[in-house]
């Protein structure tokens, strides 16, 4: 639980600076706003400034709540449906709490990496606006944030799989924690 709190204070703690970003950056954004980079990495698409500012942040929040649903929901998934290594033995009933809780623990990181995500690239779109430049383009940032991003999800999911494919030597001891 102590992982669970943790990651809900940071997902808290995002969520405030996401909506501190948008407050600070609504009156300096032009309208209409570039909006979508090309593989050049210049503007190619423009929205009205109230049209981004109202759905940059409901696609961040959706994406909360999808994330949210499905960890509530998680527990009440039939067995057959999961797909994880040795899935009957750390889905039997003394084991059961403490994977959901590995599982819940997984799926709110990766909604944190994926919000913090987020706003780094909303960073990019308001800084690539603000630029002196006839037609805004973002630069290399956004390819390093998205090469780390993926790296990140990459090396999560990575443990997360050799976690489940490691049954302890002795079949009652109690799953290793992560």
């Amino acid at each position: 639980m102590k992982n669970t709190s943790t990651l809900l204070l940071v997902i808290l703690v995002l969520l405030i600076g996401g909506a501190l970003q948008l407050m600070h950056y609504y009156p300096l954004m032009p309208d209409p706003m570039a909006t979508h980079f090309g593989i050049d990495m210049q503007a190619d698409s423009w929205s009205a400034k109230d049209s981004f500012f109202t759905i940059y942040p409901l696609v961040e929040i959706g994406m909360l709540i999808i994330v949210l649903v499905l960890i509530f929901l998680q527990k009440r998934i039939p067995t057959s449906f999961i797909n994880i290594p040795h899935r009957d033995y750390w889905l039997a009933a003394g084991r059961r709490d403490a994977t959901w809780e590995t599982v819940s623990v997984y799926a709110l990181g990766m909604g944190a990496l994926t919000l913090a995500f987020l706003i780094a690239m909303a960073e990019v779109v308001f800084r690539a606006n603000l630029a002196d430049t006839a037609v805004p383009t973002i630069g290399a940032t956004f390819f390093w944030a998205f090469g780390m991003f993926l790296g990140i999800v990459a090396v999560a999911t990575i443990r997360l799989y050799r976690h489940f494919s490691k049954i302890p030597r002795d079949p009652q001891a109690p799953p290793e924690s992560t």
